[in-house]
């Protein structure tokens, strides 16, 4: 009996695989695809090398772009590694293999990574070429190295590669706020503080980490934050939840059917008066939009909420996925304080929380290019009271372009 089980799987993933793959070759011949005929004969060695890699991954990128049924295909196999009781489902790309762990949390396992020294240098010269202060503020990883989430064996290196990063940033001088630390002092709980499905904390966690870095600021910068609001206590702000309400990152790698539930949101909003100016640009520094009003009029659409799409990103509800360059103004602070902000999306919902004590924040995704060009000439013009960094650890280690400037 065990035998035929065994078979019978083995031929059931044969037919799986074989089906879809039919079905996408005949999309792909289907397909309005280009052929170009290259002539290879005169082409050195490496030249040939070139050629042939360039086409066997433009081959890759159009079967991708045809297979058919995508989605269905992710739903099915993920149902069928959930009936075979599979944790792990893995990945050509070694840091998107998706675990589900005891508390059926979507993760990645993050392998061991050296120091991208080159970023290192780039976030020192930054410095060095600024007359204002730099901090660094490390969100928390997803999975705690003390967590009891994976099973003995399953390698997480996501926190040991954090802990190697925040000792060289004090090592070379640079003023550092590792949130990780925190994360475990306050015992903080991983289902309670990340989403399910995706890599990006909540937004209760993201308030979490602007109080700890309003305390961080207040005690080692002689620049004092306007909180005429005690706009850093949660008390002062309405929470709406929404249950049930979208798959994340990692469930799309995965599919609905292999996920123990979808993902709850939270909107956080001042209970207190506001008023902002909300400023997007394109990497050209061409404004892209701009907003005026209370709080949640510049930073929230519900519109991405009310979506029926449960593939659709909701935490995108707070100010998008962001752009190159962002300019928030908060009209309640008079002070004249400016902050510039180096951020990926980690810092989306947090830069909104601490826009609360500032005049002006500047955000700079130095992903795009022209924003890293122009990074230190732009911030020379702002003439910020200080420059922080918010983004993922794992964005020195994976993204090393971002920190090319």
């Amino acid at each position: 009996m065990i035998y035929f089980k065994k078979y019978f799987l083995f031929v059931f993933v044969l037919l799986f695989l074989g089906g879809f793959g039919a079905l996408s070759y005949i999309d792909l011949l289907s397909a309005n695809i280009q052929n170009e005929k290259i002539d290879l004969k005169s082409a050195s060695f490496f030249e040939k090398d070139r050629i042939l890699k360039e086409k066997y991954k433009k081959f890759e990128t159009d079967y991708s772009d045809n297979f058919s049924n995508k989605l269905g295909f992710v739903e099915t196999y993920g149902g069928l590694q959930k009936m075979l009781g599979k944790k792990l489902i893995d990945d050509p790309v070694s840091f998107r293999r998706v675990y589900k762990g005891e508390n059926d949390m979507l993760y990645y396992i993050i392998p061991k990574k050296d120091i991208n020294e080159d970023a290192l240098k780039s976030i020192t010269n930054l410095r060095d070429n600024l007359n204002v202060p730099v901090v660094f503020v490390m969100p928390p990883n997803k999975h705690s190295i003390a967590s009891t989430n994976f099973p003995y064996g399953v390698l997480d290196y996501s926190t040991t590669n954090s802990d190697d990063l925040y000792k060289k940033l004090v090592e070379g001088g640079i003023m550092t706020l590792n949130l990780n630390e925190d994360y475990f002092k306050d015992k903080l709980d991983d289902s309670k503080s990340f989403y399910m499905t995706d890599t990006h904390w909540k937004n209760e966690t993201a308030f979490w980490g602007y109080q700890k870095t309003f305390e961080f600021l207040k005690s080692q910068m002689s620049h004092k934050l306007s909180n005429s609001n005690n706009s850093n206590d949660l008390s002062n702000y309405s929470i709406q939840k929404f249950d049930n309400t979208f798959i994340g990152s990692m469930g799309k790698r995965v599919g609905k059917n292999y996920i123990a539930k979808k993902d709850e949101y939270s909107l956080i909003i001042p209970a207190f008066e506001t008023s902002y100016n909300y400023k997007k640009y394109d990497e050209n520094y061409n404004m892209l939009s701009e907003k005026l009003g209370k709080f949640e009029e510049v930073f929230v659409d519900k519109s991405i909420l009310e979506d029926k799409d449960e593939y659709k990103d909701k935490y995108t509800t707070m100010m998008g996925y962001g752009s190159p360059y962002e300019i928030i103004t908060n009209q309640k602070v008079k002070d004249n304080s400016k902050i510039v902000i180096i951020k990926d999306s980690y810092a989306m919902p947090f830069s909104a929380y601490l826009s609360t004590n500032v005049n002006s924040i500047h955000m700079f995704d130095t992903r795009y290019e022209n924003i890293r060009k122009t990074l230190l000439s732009t911030i020379k013009t702002i003439k910020p009271d200080m420059v922080m960094f918010v983004c993922s650890p794992s964005s020195i280690f994976y993204f090393e372009d971002m920190f090319k400037f």
